[in-house]
């Protein structure tokens, strides 16, 4: 009896220990209420359909007579012996079928004598021996998966050999889709697809992942309300960074400083515990570490000086759909420099949002960015006035050195292949990023406050046909600083030059 007690006070008291461990994670713990989201069997479908009318109706005499897509899924990285990255399906077969295995292949194809409507697609996936079912679990078995992709078929990869022989011999001009280019699974290629390449059988060799894109940059309904959820996750994520900063403020003893690392540790937790996860590692960086536009070897593992600006670069994957949103946070009063660059990135992002409809197309906004920050940055005294057309552009660019933004969906930088001159497309959704970085060798002495200053916000627009929506604006949000509240234009203004003019009687 005596054992019992003291097993039921063991028992209460590792339940405490518990609960407090993670008492300070508890107002990072963001709940988003959990909703019935997905893409839908026949949504894969209409998908697969419409990918294979572009493919045809591509074909500009008609002289081929039938279609063979090959569309591989993404295999298995190790980054050690045996030790393996998280998987991330490749985009073009996750938007054509959503299966999240690695090592498949999606084959569609058309047949001789048959139209387009009555196309056919195979999924082969990877056997599954006993042995391997130690390790993955049990096969879930074809019809489960031909349920839950609506593909015609599946069957075992080592069968595609044999069904591409098939194919040969009952078509004898055809098209192969297949992007020999860019292997996306160099085991299928080497093991498969290479000796059916050097064959030669068909007539025509093409890439059908232009076409997978052309799809795929405009969102459905079921898309739209999946990244929306994932930019939910994406808020609570932000709120835990402002918790764990309050919770540190909070604190009399104050230690030492916040690490980079600590915010990270509690977005990521937040996503997780709502059912997604951050895309990649974020970019939590202090003070002018912020300048640094993209390190890959970004640790996240230095001290945050109150004093500086914190620049957060994240985004979380929620059922296969990503977001991409920037911020910067003070975590003490915002200087007077701090403000005034805050305020300039904010007004031109709010006219680079405006562009976000059917007019204009990712360049030209990128063009109207870099003029209205080439001004801003003459008028603050970082650029010489007297440049010529060239030079005004090759200096704007030493301070905000990317591109305006990109399109949003599968992947963080979605749909590469779908040209930034093309107008925006209702249900298009993309990142608007406009960025101020003030490295210390571009600033003057006169302007030595700026020195290290980095102000990168990105938001995610959605494009309609009645004007943009700015599905991330309740990230994070933050008062308009003075500047972008006291002027309603991005251009060179009389207010923008008496607010300048006192900025530099201030600075001199």
């Amino acid at each position: 009896m005596a054992i019992l007690k003291r097993c039921h006070v063991i028992s209460f008291f590792m339940t405490q220990h518990r609960r407090m461990t993670t008492a300070f994670l508890s107002p990072k713990l963001q709940q988003v209420p959990e909703k019935s989201l997905g893409i839908t069997v026949e949504e894969y479908k209409v998908r697969r359909k419409n990918l294979i009318r572009l493919c045809v109706e591509s074909e500009q005499f008609r002289s081929v007579r039938s279609h063979l897509l090959c569309i591989p899924a993404a295999p298995r990285l190790f980054f050690s012996s045996n030790i393996m990255y998280p998987f991330r399906q490749n985009a073009e077969f996750n938007y054509l079928c959503g299966y999240q295995e690695a090592n498949c292949v999606l084959f569609m194809f058309t047949e001789q004598g048959k139209g387009v409507e009555n196309f056919k697609s195979v999924l082969f996936v990877p056997q599954r021996f006993q042995h391997d079912e130690i390790w993955d679990g049990k096969f879930e078995g074809f019809d489960s998966i031909v349920k839950s992709t609506g593909v015609d078929e599946a069957r075992f990869t080592k069968d595609i050999a044999s069904f591409l022989s098939t194919y040969m011999k009952d078509n004898h001009k055809f098209t192969l889709w297949y992007n020999y280019q860019k292997t996306v699974n160099p085991e299928l290629h080497r093991s498969v697809m290479a000796d059916f390449l050097r064959q030669g059988k068909y007539k025509k060799l093409e890439n059908c992942d232009n076409h997978v894109q052309s799809l795929q940059v405009v969102k459905s309904e079921a898309e739209i309300a999946l990244m929306k959820k994932s930019i939910e996750i994406t808020s609570a994520a932000f709120k835990s960074a402002h918790d764990v900063i309050d919770e540190w403020k909070s604190k009399s003893w104050k230690k030492d400083s916040l690490l980079e690392y600590e915010i990270q540790a509690a977005m990521n937790y937040t996503c997780q515990i709502n059912g997604g996860r951050l895309v990649d590692t974020p970019i939590v960086a202090g003070g002018n570490r912020g300048n640094l536009i993209v390190n890959p070897t970004m640790q996240n593992n230095n001290r945050l000086n109150p004093k500086e600006l914190m620049m957060i670069d994240a985004g979380c994957v929620y059922k296969g759909y990503t977001t991409n949103v920037t911020r910067v946070i003070n975590i003490s009063d915002l200087t007077f420099e701090q403000e005034a660059i805050i305020g300039i990135v904010q007004l031109i992002q709010e006219t680079c949002i405006k562009m976000c409809t059917p007019e204009y197309s990712l360049n030209e906004i990128y063009r109207k960015m870099m003029a209205v920050l080439g001004e801003y940055v003459q008028v603050m005294g970082f650029m010489d006035m007297e440049l010529n057309e060239k030079q005004f552009y090759e200096g704007a660019q030493l301070f905000c050195p990317h591109h305006v933004g990109h399109y949003l969906g599968i992947e963080v930088l979605d749909t590469p292949l779908v040209s930034k001159d093309m107008k925006l497309q209702p249900g298009t959704i993309l990142t608007i990023e406009p960025g101020l970085y003030l490295r210390p060798e571009f600033v003057p002495n006169k302007l030595s406050l700026f020195r290290g200053i980095a102000v990168r916000l990105a938001e995610n627009i959605l494009v309609t046909k009645d004007g943009p929506i700015n599905l991330s604006e309740n990230v994070s949000p933050r008062e308009k600083a003075t500047l972008a509240c006291d002027t309603e234009s991005c251009w060179y203004s009389e207010e923008m030059q008496n607010f300048m003019g006192s900025l530099l009687k201030r600075m001199i």
